[in-house]
């Protein structure tokens, strides 16, 4: 008598419920991860800049440049900045140009105010809401 016996696992029915535990954890777990946790995110406005730090530098719309009150020539406005800003170094360069000038004007001016080593470089704007002066 010859008893031959061929032992064999049915998987069937293990991955059935495996599948089914699988696809369950997988509808519950955003669930699980999403905390209510109350958190008090800090309000995002314009600061403003202390007015004892700022270097204003305004563009006409004649192409004239003014460091404050100083009129300059382009070819000495890098210089000239450079010298101020390493005696402030916290000052913010606040470029104000005429909306009517050309972008590449303004944006040659801006890039000599960075060449300078400008810290920080602010472009003044005015609220839609304001008058014209």
């Amino acid at each position: 008598m010859n008893l031959d016996y061929e032992s064999r696992v049915d998987v069937v029915p293990i991955i059935n419920v495996s599948l089914v535990v699988v696809l369950t954890l997988m509808l519950i777990s955003p669930f699980l991860s999403n905390n209510v946790e109350e958190v008090d995110l800090p309000q995002a406005r314009a600061s403003e800049v202390d007015d004892q730090e700022n270097l204003e530098i305004t563009y006409t719309l004649d192409q004239k440049i003014f460091v404050g009150e100083d009129e300059v020539a382009f070819e000495e406005l890098r210089p000239i900045l450079a010298s101020l800003f390493e005696m402030t170094p916290d000052a913010v360069a606040v470029v104000k140009a005429d909306q009517k000038l050309l972008y590449g004007d303004v944006e040659k001016l801006i890039a000599e105010v960075e060449a300078a080593n400008a810290p920080r470089i602010a472009i003044a704007t005015r609220h839609r809401t304001e008058e014209k002066e």
